[in-house]
C-alpha cells in the first residue's frame, strides 16, 4: 500500500541531495576547502597550469596594455619527456603585480614555419619590442626571434611577427624558412638562444654556439652577416667566463645583454647566461660579466664572472630593460626558472614514499626580483613585493637562545647531521609551505659561530649552515621524491643534495656579507621553491617538492646569547 509521506520523503531526498551535489561543486572548485589534496603547484609564483615548463624568454612591459607581457617554454609531453613528438612552444602570461597571472596561451607554436623548413618544436629567443628597421614590419608590432628545431634535428634561427600586441606571434618572417643555420655555428651544432638588440643604426644577434657565442648584424632583421667580417665574430670563454675555468662546461645558454648604471652613475653593458663551473664545485646556473661592447658590438669583460644565484635551482633566467643598447637601465625585473636538468628530468615522484608516478605539471619561477649594479660590479637583488603586498602575520620579539629546546614530545631539534652543542631559537611546527619569513639576529659576538636553519616537510629537508662572521654558508637538501630514479640509480637524489661536485655534505657558497653585529636573512618558500637574501643583496634558489603544504621551521645557533627577531608576511595581490 502506497505511504501518504512519500511524496514529502522524495521531497526531502531530492532537496539532500541537491544540497550534497552544490557543497561538493564548490569544494571541487575550491582548493582551500580540500582536505586530502594540496595543490602541486605554486602559491603565489609564476607556475606552468599543466605539463612541463622552463626557460623564461622575456619580460616585457606593456605600456599600451599596462601590464607585463611574459614568455616561457612549455611542452605538454612532461618532465620525463620535455623534447617529445609533440615539441616545446611559447607560451604567454601577464601580470601587474608578479603574484597573479592571466590565462597562459600559446604564443608561438611548437610546428610552424615553411612545409618543408619550418621548424619541428620552438626554443629559446627573444623578443624585440623596438621594431623599427625591421622589414615588413608594421605599426611597431614586436617580434620573437628564436630557435627552432628543423627536421633533422638541427637548430636554426626563426623571427615571427605579432599581429595582437604581443600576445602572440604569428606573422613568420621570410616565408617561415630559417634566417640563420648551424652552418656559422662555432663547433657545427649548438646553435641556438638568439638574444637581439639595437647597436647604432642596426640589429645584432648573440648567439649561443656550444662553448662561444657568435655575433651577428642586420640592417633589415631578415638577413643577417658576421658583425666582424675580418674576424671570427665570436666571443669566447676567456672573455666572457673571466676569472674561471671553463673545462668541461655545458654549453653557453640564454644570453641577455642590458646597459645598466651602477649606483655610482657609470653605464656598463652587463652579459648575463646560463653555464656551470664544475671546478668550483657549482652546478647549472645563471651567471652574468660587467664590460663594454667594442666597436663591432663585442662584448669586452671588464670584470670576473660572478654567478647571479648562488643556488641550484635558478637557470634560464630573463629581464625586464631596454631592447636599445645605448639606452640604460637603473635596475632590472628579473624572474628565473626553478629548475636543474640534471634531476628534474629523471624521474620525480608526487609522495614522500616514491611510490606513484611523475607529478605531469612541472614548471616554476622565483619571487619577482629587483637587480641593481653597485659601484663594484656586483648585482644585488631584492624582492620586487611592495610593502601592501606583504601582511604581517606573526612576529615575535628578540628570542634568546637557549638549550635544550624541544616541542610537544616531537624529535629533539638538533639533528644528527647538526653541531650537537647548538642551542635552539626557533621551532614552528605545521606552518603554511608558502611564506615569508625575516629572520633578524643580533647580539652576536666577535667569535660569531653558526647560525642553523632548518625547514622541514616530512622526512624531506632544506637545512642552511650560516658561518656568522665569514658569511660563508652550506646547505643541503633531501627530497624522497628524487629517490628510485627512471634509471634505478640515486642519480636525481645525489645531485640535487650535492651536485655530486663536493664531498656529500651539500652545496657550498659565500654570501660576501661581511657585517658582524647583526644580519636580516629573508626566506621565501612556497610548495616548490625556497629562496634566501642576504642583507648584501646575494641570494640563493633551490627547488623542493612539498606535497603536504606545511613545513616545520627550526632555528638554532651554537651561540648561547644570540638574539632573533622574527617577522612572517602572507603575500597577496
Amino acid at each position: 500500500m502506497e505511504s501518504k509521506y512519500s511524496p514529502l520523503i522524495l521531497a526531502l531526498v531530492f532537496l539532500i541531495l541537491f544540497f550534497v551535489f552544490i557543497i561538493k561543486n564548490e569544494n571541487a572548485n575550491n582548493p582551500s576547502q580540500k582536505t586530502n589534496k594540496v595543490s602541486v603547484s605554486q602559491t603565489f609564483h609564476l607556475a606552468s597550469h599543466k605539463g612541463w615548463s622552463n626557460d623564461l624568454q622575456t619580460i616585457v612591459w606593456n605600456q599600451e596594455k599596462n601590464y607585463y607581457d611574459i614568455y616561457f617554454l612549455y611542452s605538454v609531453d612532461g618532465a620525463t619527456d620535455p623534447f617529445g613528438p609533440n615539441g616545446q612552444d611559447w607560451t604567454h602570461t601577464t601580470t601587474k603585480d608578479f603574484i597573479t597571472y592571466s590565462k597562459q596561451e600559446t604564443a608561438i607554436p611548437a610546428k610552424g614555419g615553411d612545409p618543408k623548413e619550418g621548424w619541428h618544436s620552438a626554443w629559446t629567443g627573444s623578443v624585440v619590442t623596438d621594431s623599427q628597421g625591421i622589414s615588413g614590419i608594421q605599426n611597431e608590432e614586436p617580434v620573437a626571434y628564436f630557435t627552432g628545431l628543423m627536421d633533422d634535428g638541427s637548430q636554426a634561427i626563426y623571427a615571427s611577427a605579432s599581429n595582437d600586441k604581443g600576445a602572440s606571434f604569428t606573422n613568420s618572417l621570410k616565408d617561415g624558412k630559417p634566417l640563420l643555420t648551424k652552418e656559422q655555428s662555432y663547433n657545427g651544432k649548438d646553435f641556438r638562444d638568439p638574444y637581439v638588440f639595437h647597436f647604432k643604426d642596426k640589429l645584432l644577434m648573440y648567439v649561443a654556439e656550444g662553448n662561444a657565442l657568435g655575433v651577428y648584424q642586420s640592417q633589415d632583421g631578415i638577413n643577417w652577416t658576421k658583425e666582424d667580417s675580418k674576424g671570427d665574430s665570436k666571443i669566447l670563454p676567456e672573455t666572457f667566463f673571466k676569472g674561471r675555468n671553463w673545462q668541461d662546461n655545458a654549453p653557453i645558454e640564454c644570453p641577455v645583454l642590458k646597459t645598466m648604471t651602477t649606483t655610482d652613475g657609470q653605464d656598463k653593458q652587463v652579459l648575463f647566461f646560463g653555464a656551470k663551473d664544475t671546478a668550483s664545485g657549482e652546478t647549472t646556473g645563471t651567471y652574468y660579466t660587467v664590460g663594454h661592447l667594442d666597436g663591432n658590438g663585442l662584448f669586452i669583460a671588464d670584470t670576473e664572472t660572478k654567478r647571479l644565484d648562488q643556488g641550484s635551482d635558478y637557470y634560464g633566467a630573463n629581464f625586464t630593460g631596454s631592447n636599445r643598447i645605448e639606452e640604460s637601465n637603473h635596475n632590472l625585473i628579473s624572474l628565473g626558472w626553478v629548475g636543474n636538468w640534471n634531476y628534474f628530468t629523471s624521474g620525480i615522484h608526487s609522495d614522500q614514499e616514491a611510490k606513484s608516478d611523475f607529478l605531469k605539471t612541472i614548471g616554476f619561477y622565483t619571487t619577482p626580483r629587483q637587480l641593481q649594479l653597485d659601484k663594484n660590479g656586483i648585482i644585488q637583488s631584492a624582492p620586487l613585493y611592495k610593502n601592501e603586498q606583504l601582511t604581517l602575520k606573526n612576529q615575535n620579539g628578540n628570542i634568546s637562545s637557549q638549550r635544550p629546546l624541544t616541542s610537544d614530545n616531537r624529535k629533539p631539534w638538533i639533528d644528527k647531521s647538526h653541531n650537537q652543542n647548538a642551542n635552539g631559537l626557533l621551532d614552528l611546527a605545521e606552518k603554511n609551505s608558502a611564506g615569508y619569513y625575516q629572520l633578524h639576529f643580533s647580539n652576536i659576538k666577535k667569535e660569531g659561530g653558526y647560525i642553523y636553519i632548518d625547514i622541514w616537510q616530512g622526512s624531506d629537508y632544506v637545512k642552511i649552515a650560516y658561518q656568522i662572521t665569514s658569511g660563508t654558508y652550506q646547505v643541503s637538501t633531501y627530497a624522497a621524491e628524487l629517490n628510485n630514479s627512471m634509471d634505478g640509480s640515486q642519480t636525481a637524489s645525489s645531485y640535487y643534495y650535492d651536485g655530486l661536485l663536493g664531498n656529500g655534505q651539500g652545496y657550498k657558497a659565500d654570501s660576501l656579507y661581511k657585517e658582524n653585529d647583526n644580519i636580516t636573512i629573508t626566506l621565501i618558500t612556497d610548495n616548490r621553491s625556497l629562496e634566501i637574501f642576504f642583507p648584501n643583496g646575494q641570494t640563493y634558489t633551490l627547488a623542493r617538492f612539498n606535497t603536504s603544504g606545511k613545513q616545520d621551521v627550526k632555528v638554532f645557533s651554537t651561540q648561547e646569547d644570540l638574539l632573533l627577531n622574527l617577522k612572517i608576511y602572507d603575500v597577496h595581490s
